[in-house]
């Protein structure tokens, strides 16, 4: 009996000590009292703290947490620096570059390229690398159109490239325009989104057989003109492509973003049953701690602003800032680890001026490291 009294009392103390209730503790976790044969022990706390910080705390916390903003999201301090070799250039326009991805010692980069007077849409997609990140050596060009009747022989835009399994996937916009090209209206011309792979980031680039791997929704709906600016991640075991959608009256601040998961860097993939998830352009986002976080460029409610989501689908705002550039693309390695604690970001590339072309800008939006982790290369020791 007296033993019992001692269970009981260690129970409540614990729900009252640790600020648990009953359905909090069993959140996730075995229902497990702790009892101890003999009296010995009792006096020691320290077998309670460390018996909690081992099974309860750590879910505790992320249950407390989930909803709540890192505070590192809210003072992100964005800034922008010019860049050499891939900058402002009187005879192009650069756009819309991907992410930052490292190899060995060199750092790459994709963007959409075209010479000036060109239509946008009718762009290629073009590489550079840098051992710095600031100063960049065009490469040429890494994407062509696409062949006479394909879906994608106006142009190719907006790349992103995925390293997984030895090969590298770069994802892209196509268009092929029944005649002349039209950006919106009733017979507005199509995007689609395709891939293309390749055993070196270098290249050649192969056409996955299956593209389009996703297009736009036939019917009245939010996304039936455009699909675009891909952005994808790996989480939960899975291939989260984030996309930009639009339909036929659609303006550039009006834009929306959409989720499609797939077991595969080339899908399927199936559109998420949230969307459209929040307002935004081109599409930026990273993981970060347990959940994704991401930049809202210059379109939408929540335009100009950093944004975060415990589940990768419900955004909130965590900081407002006064411009966030058109087709941020982060450094951001964990990005296809299916990491369960994303590390954040510290820089990345995006598109300025007239005539357009790349710039940098480096952020204050790094995760603390999880205790007795450190952080992978984040790229912060670049200038």
């Amino acid at each position: 009996m007296k033993r019992t009294k001692q269970c009981l009392s260690v129970a409540v103390l614990c729900l009252a000590v640790f600020g648990l209730s009953p359905a909090v503790a069993a959140v996730d976790r075995p229902n497990i009292i702790l009892c101890m044969t003999d009296d010995q022990g009792w006096g020691d706390t320290s077998y309670l703290r460390k018996w909690f910080a081992a099974m309860l705390l750590p879910g505790l916390s992320m249950a407390k947490e989930s909803g709540q903003v890192p505070p590192e999201l809210t003072t992100p301090n964005y800034r922008v620096t010019q860049l050499a070799g891939i900058g402002h250039d009187a005879a192009l326009d650069r756009q819309d570059p991907s992410n930052v991805i490292k190899v060995g010692d060199r750092y790459y980069v994709w963007y959409t390229q075209r010479r000036r007077g060109v239509h946008p849409y009718a762009s290629t997609i073009y590489f550079a690398t840098s051992e710095d990140g600031i100063e960049w050596q065009d490469r040429g060009e890494a994407l062509g159109k696409g062949g006479k009747e394909e879906w994608d022989s106006f142009g190719v835009i907006t790349p992103y490239v995925v390293v997984f399994g030895g090969k590298y996937y770069l994802y892209y916009t196509g268009t092929s325009p029944k005649g002349e090209f039209k950006s919106r209206g009733p017979d507005g011309t199509l995007r689609h989104i395709g891939v293309a792979i390749a055993d070196s980031p270098d290249g050649p680039w192969k056409r996955f057989a299956g593209n389009p791997i996703l297009s736009p929704v036939k019917g009245d709906n939010w996304e039936n003109l455009l699909v675009d600016d891909t952005h994808v991640i790996r989480r939960d075991g899975k291939w989260w492509l984030y996309y930009k959608g639009g339909h036929r009256t659609i303006q550039a601040e009006d834009t929306q973003w959409g989720l499609a998961i797939g077991d595969e860097p080339t899908g399927p993939y199936v559109r998420h049953p949230a969307n459209p998830l929040i307002g935004g352009h081109t599409v930026c986002v990273w993981p970060h701690r347990e959940g994704v976080a991401a930049l809202i460029d210059m379109a939408g409610p929540e335009r100009f602003t950093v944004q975060w989501s415990s589940d990768g689908i419900h955004f909130q705002r965590a900081a407002k800032i006064p411009r966030v550039h058109t087709g941020c693309g982060p450094y951001n390695p964990d990005a296809f680890t299916d990491t369960r604690y994303g590390c954040g970001i510290a820089w990345g590339v995006a598109q300025d001026g007239n005539p357009l072309h790349i710039v940098r800008f480096d952020v204050d939006l790094t995760a603390p490291p999880e205790p007795g982790e450190s952080h992978a290369d984040t790229g912060q020791a670049a200038p």
